[in-house]
């Protein structure tokens, strides 16, 4: 609490105060003569103490709320809506009337260990860690008091969600059957580009729903936005998801034929590399309906998004992990691998050799 006054200097006519807080000191003024200056130089001192103060009372849950406007405004709804989930379910209970600046690193450990002693996988956990990560990087942003979490460790023995990729055998299958049979008639598959563009390239649904065509390059695909199942384009994911794609033979021939699809359908001038059958841009919850529809009929028992798993499971004995992390945006393990900043010179062209010479041991050059 202040307890010194405004003074008024006759030198440089003008009311003065000095306060100091955290170590910092600071002087405001008003050159209002009379007693309402001297009030006014106090208010705006008592206006940057304050800030401090609530700073530093700041209470968990009213951070929170502030955290998912911002990246709700940043990353749209979905990503949005998973943290708040988050929030509402592992930090809310124990902690939405605790000041920020009384966390410690066993709360945050806590938050985890009470995830993981209710049986939650370790996806989840790292879902968990990566909202805590991310808030308190955000609060020391803010310049809000907080204790960065060190070393939130996940269980070695948390359970595993099983995820389904396609074989080689499945992904031949892919890359050679190309119709859907819709009322007992069989015929082009519309999105049979937008498929195997998946398993070829490690996007996820929403960032291939977001390509434009402007995003083709002459070596490669940069990434400038994805879509979401609520319909809105976003960023990303996350920053590593701004990346870019290598165009290797396989990404190539695939442009090249998706182009010649889009002309035949009379959307030559649609802005997307893939959008719907109506030139609009394509949700990926009917990308999910189309995959579903054209998968059960040859077979094939995964979902779009683990066509992104596939991908990387194929790759991963080949390409070195440095390597495909740049290539598929990948933030998991980042301190492990040190990988921040632009590719070095030739690491793009390197990662697309090694990916298509996988997916040529794989197709054994069927398609082109």
């Amino acid at each position: 609490m202040r307890k010194n006054e405004a003074i008024w200097i006759e030198k440089s006519k003008r009311w003065q105060i000095k306060v100091q807080k955290d170590g910092v000191r600071r002087a405001f003024y008003s050159p209002d003569p009379k007693k309402r200056g001297k009030a006014e130089a106090e208010r705006k001192a008592d206006r940057w103490l304050e800030t401090g103060s609530r700073k530093e009372a700041a209470r968990i849950g009213a951070l929170a709320k502030e955290f998912a406007e911002y990246e709700s405004a940043m990353y749209g709804t979905g990503n949005n809506r998973q943290h708040e989930s988050i929030y509402r379910n592992w930090i809310a209970p124990k902690y939405e009337h605790k000041k920020a600046a009384d966390m410690t690193q066993q709360d945050w450990k806590n938050i985890i260990k009470d995830a993981y002693t209710a049986g939650r996988s370790k996806k989840t956990l790292k879902n968990i860690r990566g909202y805590i990560t991310s808030f308190c990087g955000y609060m020391e942003d803010c310049d809000v008091p907080i204790k960065y979490p060190r070393k939130l460790k996940i269980p070695d023995d948390a359970p595993e969600q099983e995820k389904n990729i396609l074989q080689p055998s499945q992904l031949r299958t892919l890359f050679t059957e190309d119709t859907v049979t819709t009322r007992g008639k069989a015929g082009p598959c519309f999105h049979i580009y937008a498929f195997r563009f998946l398993a070829v390239s490690g996007y996820r649904p929403g960032e291939m729903c977001g390509l434009r065509k402007t995003d083709l390059k002459k070596t490669y695909l940069k990434f400038t936005n994805s879509i979401n199942i609520y319909g809105e384009l976003t960023t990303g994911k996350n920053e590593r998801a701004r990346r870019k794609l290598p165009r290797t033979t396989y990404i190539n021939t695939l442009i090249n034929q998706q182009l010649e699809n889009l002309k035949a359908h009379g959307l030559e001038d649609c802005q997307w590399l893939f959008p719907d059958a109506d030139g609009e841009p394509l949700n990926p919850k009917k990308l999910y309906k189309r995959w579903k529809k054209y998968a059960d009929q040859h077979g094939l028992t995964c979902s779009p998004y683990e066509l992104r798993h596939t991908f990387i499971s194929v790759s991963k004995s080949a390409v070195p992990a440095e390597l495909l992390k740049l290539v598929v945006g990948h933030s998991e393990s980042m301190d492990t691998f040190g990988v921040y900043g632009h590719e070095v010179d030739g690491e793009l062209k390197q990662a697309g050799k090694l990916i298509e010479g996988v997916f040529d041991g794989i197709l054994k050059n069927e398609v082109g």
